[in-house]
């Protein structure tokens, strides 16, 4: 039963018991509670956390303190964690705390890349119907608050010549679009914003 799983914890963490048996987490039907009730045990009651607290402050030393890497492999982490990252433990463990919206992890990522603290965007990060939402989310904060463009007219203007097109996508992190997702600065613009797809709007471009 799931229930035990908290007593063969507490082995471990006395250094009783190594790890959990490798066919501990073989049951799908249990393997998610299970792993629930590991970490919040160790939330609640080793580090005597709220699971808010815990989700700011947890840190990977504290899972390798707390031996919660021997189940971090049954965690998926979402696409936008970097590999230090611990903090979807504590929302796998939690599922009812709030949440970002998807806008604001895409921009939590890309302001990320900006800073430099991330050197590039997660893998297939712009890959599907999902990575051209997030590509498009990407773009129009570019424009909006870094290039402060009020008028989706002016993007002909500006993107119309390649060389310049490519100084902006490389200056503001998003060349990758281009190198990925679309064929051109073009090709982008105009998926993005069909409004701007007539010719006659890029012709002195």
């Amino acid at each position: 039963m799931p229930s035990t799983i908290v007593e063969r914890y507490k082995r471990i963490l006395s250094g009783a018991q190594k790890r959990f048996s490798p066919y501990e987490f073989e049951d799908m039907q249990y393997r998610k509670q299970k792993v629930q009730l590991v970490i919040r045990y160790a939330i609640e009651q080793v580090k005597m956390w709220t699971p808010e607290q815990a989700r700011r402050e947890m840190s990977i030393k504290d899972v390798k303190e707390l031996k919660l890497h021997l189940i971090r492999e049954y965690v998926e982490p979402p696409i936008e964690a970097k590999a230090q990252d611990v903090y979807y433990l504590v929302e796998y463990a939690y599922p009812y705390l709030p949440k970002p919206s998807e806008e604001q992890k895409i921009l939590w990522v890309y302001e990320e890349v900006l800073a430099g603290i991330r050197r590039h965007f997660p893998p297939l990060y712009f890959q599907s119907v999902k990575g051209e939402e997030r590509a498009k989310i990407c773009f129009d904060y570019m424009c909006n608050k870094l290039m402060n463009i009020k008028d989706l007219r002016e993007l002909p203007r500006i993107f119309g010549k390649t060389e310049q097109a490519y100084h902006y996508l490389r200056k503001y992190k998003l060349k990758i679009l281009v190198d990925t997702l679309y064929f051109s600065p073009f090709d982008m613009i105009t998926d993005m914003y069909p409004e701007l797809a007539d010719p006659r709007l890029w012709e002195d471009g």
